[in-house]
């Protein structure tokens, strides 16, 4: 049965995509964080972390979830998790840590993209989404099926959008996901 805890994480993981939307978008826009200085990017830093950091424990409060599957499918969901965390690594040496904490709208360097962004349009969030999978294959938590949807609407149509033209991903109109 869908419960207090599987409703918490998708609001919070909705919360921490709006959060950092609003973030990039205040930068982006009107230069927000600019007034703090040299601070400005860490304060967007601890802004959006404790906003993922939110998230990330009521992941941990999910397991307690009665709304479950018949069965698990461990082989599968590890495997999805596997490919998602090649995925995310593969896309972090190309974008470069900064580029993992919107440091580019920062004056921080953006590593040259190029692997797997030739492949992939959006490789760090469809890392996120594919972890979501794999859990709730692997635990058959049906919650982080929730997750992996409400992840791949909020971080690729919206997130995304929002960061699209900075982060200058060439070839996102080539794979027909945000034109």
């Amino acid at each position: 049965m869908f419960g207090f805890y599987d409703f918490l994480a998708i609001l919070l993981l909705s919360f921490a995509i709006g959060v950092n939307s609003f973030s990039v978008h205040m930068q982006k826009r009107y230069k927000y964080y600019d007034k703090f200085g040299k601070d400005g990017y860490a304060i967007h830093s601890v802004v959006v972390s404790v906003a993922w950091g939110l998230f990330v424990v009521t992941e941990f409060l999910a397991a307690r979830s009665t709304w479950r599957l018949d069965s698990s499918y461990p082989v599968l969901g590890y495997a999805t998790m596997l490919v998602a965390l090649v995925i995310f690594v593969l896309a972090l040496k190309q974008i470069g840590i900064h580029g993992l904490g919107n440091g580019n709208f920062f004056g921080k360097p953006l590593q040259q993209l190029g692997g797997i962004y030739n492949y992939l349009p959006e490789p760090i969030y469809i890392s996120y989404c594919l972890w979501f999978l794999g859990i709730a294959f692997a635990s058959s938590l049906k919650v982080f099926f929730v997750l992996a949807l409400v992840g791949f609407i909020g971080l690729i149509f919206i997130e995304a959008r929002i960061e699209r033209p900075e982060m200058g991903l060439r070839r996102s109109n080539e794979y027909g996901l945000l034109k």
